[in-house]
């Protein structure tokens, strides 16, 4: 599975199809997201915080996984004609969310505000490359979908402060 992440963190197309194809893909993503969400609490945080904080997180990582995976699946497949089910975009984007942890080695070096946003930005890149995958899309089909579904999440997450 480490092989795996880190060649969808280079964006490679093989650990995609293998989320979309498998039979537990959501299953896997969810503990793939959860796992991620887990060690960035843990490691932002350190030690003295509070269980309710770190299942807050965790639950609040899954939602926005879901919520992501469910954008990026409307704009990909209703607006843009794709193929795929909404299960293989969530598969499939999942695979992508430890890049995430990137930004606790990125403080170090630039300011923790910057290293979130350029996690961020390779997110999106990694679900970009989930919506090629997942609804059968073109470079530039799929490219949309991961940039409208990101702008979407973003705007519902800042209305409704999930």
């Amino acid at each position: 599975m480490i092989r795996n992440v880190i060649n969808a963190a280079l964006l490679r197309r093989d650990p995609y199809v293998r989320m979309v194809v498998a039979s537990d893909g959501v299953a896997d993503g969810a503990i793939i997201v959860a796992a991620v969400y887990l060690l960035l609490v843990i490691l932002y945080l350190g030690g003295g915080i509070e269980g309710f904080t770190v299942v807050r997180v965790v639950l609040n990582g899954l939602i926005g996984w879901i919520l992501l995976s469910g954008l990026v699946y409307l704009v990909g497949r209703h607006l843009l004609e794709g193929y795929g089910s909404f299960q293989g975009t969530m598969a499939a984007t999942s695979i992508g969310f430890p890049v995430l942890l990137t930004s606790l080695g990125l403080r170090l070096v630039v300011a923790p505000y910057r290293a979130l946003q350029i996690a961020s930005l390779w997110l999106v890149l990694t679900v970009w490359v989930a919506a090629r995958v997942a609804l059968e899309l073109h470079r530039v089909k799929a490219a949309v979908a991961a940039g409208l579904g990101w702008v979407a999440y973003l705007v519902v997450v800042t209305i409704f402060k999930i």
